[in-house]
């Protein structure tokens, strides 16, 4: 009898930008600019968190999820700006 494959449940859709050496405000602008261009910034500024929340919650490198977990919330706090 063979054992089914077990799925990761964490699939990234591309890379991000996110670099650990970086600063939490490079870390934003180069996510930023990796996002599409037609899109709103609110939509954007999400897309961003959402990217950097799910790195923070896979990895086992405790400076990475601090670093970005903190990119994170700062990239949420910028979508609140805008309207919908």
């Amino acid at each position: 009898m063979r054992r089914k494959r077990t799925k990761k449940w964490f699939k990234p859709k591309r890379h991000s930008g996110f670099r650990k050496e970086y600063s939490i405000q490079k870390n934003l602008r180069v996510m930023y600019r990796r996002t599409p261009k037609n899109w709103t910034p609110k939509r954007k500024w999400l897309r961003v968190g959402r990217q950097a929340q799910a790195l923070a919650n896979v990895t086992q490198d405790k400076e990475t999820e601090r670093k970005a977990r903190r990119v994170a919330e700062e990239a949420f706090r910028k979508a609140r700006r805008y309207k919908k």
